[in-house]
């Protein structure tokens, strides 16, 4: 290796010389015939604050490379060794001190540039795709990529490139492109491969045996939520569930997999076999609902759980109403139970309650006209009265009355009891009358004129009131039951042959009367809708042949209204009129004088069905007992007037009477465990 001559063996000598004795340096070169084991020259060199002109022109000799030197370079160069190197050593030692005091070298073939550090990148630096040599020489390398985004590597690299260095990407490729001395690029080149290994993504599939695939994958895209805190330069792993076949796939480097996998092990694990039992005694709730409630829930849970795929449940869930204490029984896993327990609490809630008052009305405007001539005769035996419009009850007997106290045979007693009797005939009369007649001693007749007009307004029918809970139906019924036949049975037969049984008819009872249905909805903002059928039924008058006849007048509605405010509902009208005329036979029929033996009748009635409702909420006692309250003393003072108002012959100790009204004591909840006796003081 050693390419120096005996000329620049004597240059050499002369070179250290002189720059031993005109710069006072130290440097000294082992005689250049020493060799090594290898039979290679060597040179134990020390530089002592040398110029570095001289120093690179002992490099120049001792390597026999053509060194040009920037007219930059310049300043002193220290080194210290006392091994002895060869030409190649000695070249690499040059390099090195070269990149200590801000130079470097740039080969380009057999020739090499000496330049300061940031003017490098600017020259012809050469490529090399393997870099083998870790000295500071300046080259330029390119490192394709496989795996990894270039672009995330050239963040994890730029710190390690010194500002005279160059870091870039080349996005077609995928490469890395690096300009720094060879160390540099080797140790980058290593970094680069272990983080291009990292980003190997590869796919696996997880089959389950007991847990649902949609849970675990929920579970660990949680606990793989990229974390900004970390800086973290790779992708996250991909993991999504296929419910077919009930397995996690997962996607991403080797190292996200195996801890996915460690994860996906332990969670696929059976579930506990221990009944998990619970009782759970309800406060407002009814168990029969809640029981129905929760057994509807968790048959479509436990289908939906299926229909994803996942394992059947070791233990399925077990609801059981015990009507007794109010109160139900849960069977379940632990992950279910706490479901269950939610639900519970969720439904075992205090129900709003609405105070319905109802006023059910009929107004009626009713006109009644009657005009006509009642007739009154008597002679020494008998004496009878006739009315032109049937009245022959009422009219007969003033007739007798007025006959008898004018009877002149008459004892005195009896004249007293006709008088009598005339008055109340004349008192249950009404419109107004006149008369004329005359009594004699053999026979004597009466006439009355009766004209009388009639009207009727406001009939209350009720005024009920009901209290319901919130989504619930009330229903108030007063009346009776009345039988309607639906069918019948008799004997019969057909060529002389009948059949033998005993005749028998079929009736159905319903109820006949005023009946009210109300089932309250509690909206937000404490408006209410009401569902209303308010139904007012009778007998009619009118008889058929197929049986009874009733009158039925309904209301069924949906309102909205607002918290305690009035509604009226109705408005339907009958109108009915009605004239008749009624007549003595035969001389009713005469022209002229019949108008004195016929009565006429005329009626006109509407007849109007209104319902005044009012509902108010009741979410705490205190409503509930002032409206009672009132109610009560409403009752208690009408007895009280009636005890006022007594005759004189009724005690008062005879009329019943309410206490005053006093609240209720709280009612004591037997299921809590009661507060502990307090010592005597």
């Amino acid at each position: 290796m050693n390419r120096v001559n005996a000329h620049n063996t004597s240059f050499f000598k002369g070179l250290l010389l002189a720059t031993l004795v005109a710069a006072g340096s130290a440097v000294w070169a082992q005689d250049p015939t020493s060799t090594n084991a290898q039979g290679e020259q060597t040179w134990t060199v020390n530089f002592n604050d040398t110029d570095i002109q001289e120093v690179i022109k002992f490099i120049a000799g001792a390597t026999g490379k053509t060194i040009i030197i920037d007219p930059k370079v310049r300043g002193p160069i220290k080194v210290i060794n006392s091994k002895p190197l060869t030409s190649k050593e000695v070249y690499e030692l040059f390099l090195a001190s070269l990149d200590v005091y801000g130079f470097t070298a740039v080969e380009s073939g057999n020739i090499v540039r000496i330049v300061a550090n940031r003017d490098a990148r600017n020259l012809p630096i050469p490529t090399e795709k393997n870099v083998n040599v870790r000295d500071d020489l300046y080259i330029t390398q390119v490192i394709p990529l496989k795996n990894t985004s270039a672009a995330k590597i050239l963040a994890a690299l730029r710190p390690l490139v010194p500002q005279y260095g160059h870091l870039t990407t080349y996005e077609p490729s995928n490469a890395l492109i690096i300009t720094d001395t060879r160390a540099n690029v080797a140790r980058m080149n290593e970094l680069v491969v272990q983080l291009d290994k990292i980003g190997i993504t590869q796919t696996d599939v997880i089959p389950l045996r007991y847990a649902n695939a949609t849970e675990v994958v929920n579970m660990l895209t949680q606990l793989e939520k990229p974390d900004p805190n970390r800086g973290m330069t790779t992708s996250p792993p991909v993991i999504v569930a296929d419910k077919r076949i009930n397995a996690v796939v997962i996607s991403g480097d080797d190292m996200s997999r195996q801890r996915l996998k460690f994860l996906i092990d332990d969670l696929d694990r059976p579930q506990t076999k221990n009944a998990n039992v619970r009782v759970v005694y309800l406060r407002y709730a009814k168990a029969e609902d809640v029981a129905k409630v929760l057994t509807g829930m968790m048959q479509s849970f436990t289908q939906s759980r299926q229909a994803e795929g996942a394992a059947p449940n070791t233990q399925q869930p077990g609801v059981q109403a015990d009507p007794a204490t109010n109160s139900v029984l849960l069977t379940a896993d632990v992950d279910t139970m706490d479901t269950m327990l939610s639900i519970v609490d969720s439904l075992d809630i205090r129900r709003a309650q609405v105070l319905v008052e109802a006023i059910i009305a009929e107004v009626s405007d009713e006109d009644g006209k009657e005009l006509g001539i009642e007739w009154m005769y008597r002679d020494d035996k008998y004496g009878f009265g006739a009315s032109a419009n049937g009245s022959r009850g009422s009219i007969g007997g003033i007739g007798s009355a007025v006959l008898a106290a004018s009877d002149k045979n008459a004892s005195q007693d009896d004249k007293d009891t006709a008088l009598a009797n005339l008055a109340s005939g004349l008192s249950g009369l009404s419109g107004q009358m006149f008369g004329f007649g005359r009594l004699g001693e053999r026979t004597d007749f009466l006439a009355v004129l009766k004209l009388m007009q009639s009207s009727s307004k406001t009939n209350i029918l009720s005024t009920p009131s009901l209290l319901t809970t919130d989504n619930n139906q009330a229903v108030i019924s007063v009346g009776r039951q009345v039988p309607f036949r639906t069918g019948s049975y008799s004997a019969v037969g057909t060529g002389g042959n009948s059949t033998i049984g005993s005749p028998f008819t079929t009736i159905n009872r319903e109820d006949v009367g005023l009946k009210l249905e109300v089932t309250p909805h509690i909206n937000e903002g404490d408006s209410i809708v009401l569902d209303i059928k308010q139904e007012v039924s009778s007998l009619s008058d009118v008889s058929s042949e197929d049986g009874i006849i009733t009158n039925k007048r309904e209301i069924q509605t949906q309102i909205l209204s607002s918290d305690g405010e009035t509604i009226v509902l109705g408005g339907l009208i009958t109108d009915e009129v009605q004239t008749g005329e009624r007549r003595v036979p035969v001389l009713g029929s005469i022209p002229v004088l019949g108008q004195l033996f016929r009565s006429q009748t005329s009626s006109k009635s509407k007849t109007n069905l209104l319902v005044f409702i009012r509902a108010t909420v009741v979410r705490d006692d205190k409503v509930l007992t002032g409206s009672t309250a009132e109610k009560y003393r409403l009752i208690r003072e009408e007895q009280l007037n009636h005890v006022r108002n007594r005759g004189l012959l009724v005690r008062k100790s005879e009329i019943p009477v309410l206490p005053e009204w006093e609240s209720r004591q709280p009612v004591i909840d037997l299921r809590q465990d009661p507060e502990p006796a307090k010592a005597e003081e």
